[in-house]
């Protein structure tokens, strides 16, 4: 059939000097056919590498850092992006569910950003000049984050252990204990799954330890941001207010005040995360005194069952290496001087392919706009996320190589 189409839109007109091709533009050619990359057998999108929504499990992508060409590369240690896509969007709970305050918060704030993204307001409208205030408070709440916090915020809360779920068959919301009510524990996230390329030549012990250091690296720096974020609350209240005769749309106090929520959340996120990693000490524990029980020895949830444990796995897969030549891009187009060029370019699309990702349900179904929208969002996330990491990768090896034992304390 394509062949048809060449023919019947090719004229060609010889003569005895030279030969003329026109085009016809009223036939429409057939979109190329994509080509998918093949994988190994033991590697196809079934595998647990493949990136699952799951609030019990949680896939991570390791993506190995490049070599800069300054310094000495075989003293520069290995360091890792840790990326795992966006959450779906917000959506209001069923009829009858009791939405909390950050939730409707959240996800009215996400459809304002969807509103001003996707609209199509005149610039000199009011809805026009929202649309672009909203785009660049976006935009400053972006910068606030760098590249491993935006990862820790993505990790499943942990459900405090007082709460539990009570499932019973009484239709009158009596909440006395009975022979057909039974009490669930809430579980939050069971297992993290951390993929990283065969390439890298690490033991996976290695990788597990250089994990546990970007936590709790990203953990200091997130306990600092949150003080200074909050201590500048009232001063980015005082702004907005003085200034809202002139500028009625605020800003400072939103952008503040989530830098202050992301890093306080971040900050739990990794002590809960390192808590749970790691085994359980007892060395520098006091035994309880005698017909006393000490605070830190009456059971609890934890000591009954191994709810508590989250279960670390390490991974390797080929599709890591996708998204490793796409940071290794970044990097190179953040500083060409130092990060040479990985060779032939790479879109976010191959990208979100390779690792398995695809517009998730709204509302049980999927809708033109919706899936339109949350590609868009995917794309956007994944390149603000990467340049994040080739802007810090850049300023942590430009340190190194002036002061190689300041640089391995950050």
């Amino acid at each position: 059939m394509t062949s048809t189409l060449m023919t019947t839109a090719l004229q060609v007109r010889e003569s005895s000097s030279s030969t003329l091709i026109t085009w016809d533009e009223s036939v429409i050619f057939p979109p190329p056919r994509r080509l998918s990359r093949d994988y190994d057998s033991d590697d196809d999108p079934s595998n647990p590498v493949s990136y699952v929504r799951d609030p019990h499990k949680l896939i991570a992508y390791l993506v190995p850092f490049p070599k800069p060409t300054i310094g000495d590369q075989s003293r520069i240690p290995d360091r890792f992006l840790i990326y795992t896509p966006p959450t779906p969007p917000l959506i209001k709970p069923p009829k009858g569910q009791k939405e909390s305050k950050v939730h409707k918060v959240q996800r009215k704030w996400q459809e304002e950003v969807r509103e001003a993204k996707t609209g199509h307001a005149k610039t000199a409208s009011w809805k026009g000049v929202k649309g672009k205030v909203t785009k660049g408070i976006d935009w400053a709440i972006n910068k606030t984050t760098s590249a491993d916090l935006d990862f820790l915020n993505r990790i499943p809360p942990d459900p405090p252990h007082s709460k539990a779920r009570r499932n019973s068959d009484d239709s009158d919301g009596d909440r006395r204990e009975g022979p057909n009510t039974h009490i669930t524990a809430v579980v939050g996230l069971e297992e993290l799954v951390l993929v990283y390329p065969p390439s890298l030549g690490c033991d996976p012990e290695s990788v597990k330890k250089e994990f546990v250091q970007s936590i709790m690296r990203t953990r200091s720096k997130a306990k600092r941001d949150a003080v200074i974020a909050t201590g500048l609350l009232p001063v980015a209240a005082a702004i907005d207010i003085m200034a809202t005769l002139v500028w009625p749309f605020g800003g400072l106090l939103e952008i503040d005040g989530v830098w202050a929520f992301s890093s306080i959340k971040g900050a739990k996120t990794a002590r809960s995360v390192i808590k749970r990693l790691a085994p359980p000490s007892t060395d520098h524990e006091s035994p309880p005194q005698k017909g006393k029980l000490h605070k830190k020895h009456r059971p609890t949830h934890s000591d009954s069952s191994d709810s508590d444990t989250l279960q670390l796995r390490l991974t390797p897969s080929d599709r890591v290496e996708v998204i490793r030549r796409y940071l290794a891009l970044k990097c190179h187009e953040y500083d060409p001087k130092i990060f040479p060029s990985p060779g032939t370019g790479i879109t976010e699309t191959e990208v979100l392919d390779a690792l398995g990702w695809s517009p998730a349900l709204t509302n049980g179904e999927k809708s033109f706009e919706d899936v339109g929208w949350q590609k868009m969002q995917a794309k956007a996330d994944l390149l603000s996320i990467t340049m994040k990491g080739a802007k810090a990768w850049d300023k942590w090896c430009k340190t190194f190589a002036k002061s190689p034992t300041k640089a391995l304390k950050k």
